[in-house]
């Protein structure tokens, strides 16, 4: 069985499910790889709407690999690995998980079916919404194993708990139920867990029938606005103000206004 499935439905949903359920959904494998291809295809192919992201098994997925045995030493002669070597090696790590899923232009949806740790935390933190069974959990995991964080979690963290919480999540390590996420205002919804695939291809199908262009545009502005003044995001809406008004969606949305019926945006 491959590392992760893709499928793409007919409504324009795409579903990339992390598909070591053995393993917990860890980074290890194939999986890695197969992940950042599955993120790029959806994000490049024009059928493709939504992005809906979830894990095999019992787990969204658990982060890293970790082995249970120390490290072999270097062999003789061997070159050690170096500060660049380790920053090369999350570059890539990034670009094909949390990257891959915030780099999409598309709306993404993390349907969090169980534990959801790490890096797993990072990359659900990534996309643009999460729906979470009853029984998921979410551990950031980084300070028991002695590392600052990475995929992203510090970034969505900060921005959805503010820096003090995202501290206490952080250092203290705490162990969230999903209800405690929820609160905390890291997930749109917490369903039981029959319901998590319905419920989340719901608002899938949802997204997919709005002006996916137009939300393009809107994941853009708000990315913008994170890193600028008020007075830089204001030029950057007016720029995505004038895109849109010329594109197909627009068009077809004031000749639904004006005939009194529902845009269909799929056209």
């Amino acid at each position: 069985m491959p590392d992760v499935v893709y499928e793409k439905d007919a409504s324009g949903v795409a579903t990339v499910t992390l598909n070591r359920p053995d393993a917990l959904n860890t980074l290890g494998g194939t999986i890695l790889q197969d992940f950042g291809d599955a993120m790029r295809e959806a994000t490049n192919d024009p059928a493709v709407r939504v992005v809906a992201i979830t894990g095999a098994g019992r787990a969204f997925s658990a982060g890293a690999q970790l082995s249970t045995t120390r490290p072999a030493p270097a062999a003789e002669g061997a070159r050690p690995r170096t500060h660049l070597d380790a920053v090369q090696s999350m570059e890539r790590l990034h670009a094909n998980w949390a990257g891959a899923v915030y780099a999409c232009v598309k709306p993404t949806v993390a349907l969090i079916n169980g534990p959801c740790a790490g890096a797993g935390f990072g990359m659900a933190l990534s996309a643009d919404f999460r729906i979470a069974s009853e029984t998921a959990i979410f551990v950031s995991a980084f300070a028991r194993i002695a590392l600052a964080g990475d995929n992203g979690v510090t970034y969505g963290l900060s921005r959805l708990v503010g820096r003090a919480r995202a501290l206490e999540i952080l250092m203290l390590n705490p162990r969230l139920t999903a209800a405690e996420a929820l609160e905390l205002g890291l997930l749109r919804q917490v369903v039981p867990a029959e319901q998590l695939i319905p419920v989340g291809m719901e608002l899938c199908e949802k997204l997919a029938a709005g002006p996916t262009g137009v939300y393009a545009l809107m994941k853009a502005n708000l990315a913008f606005a994170e890193v600028s003044t008020y007075e830089e995001s204001l030029k950057q809406e007016s720029t995505g103000i004038a895109i849109a008004q010329v594109g197909p969606e627009r068009q077809g949305a004031v000749e639904a206004f004006l005939e009194k019926r529902d845009p269909d945006f799929r056209l």
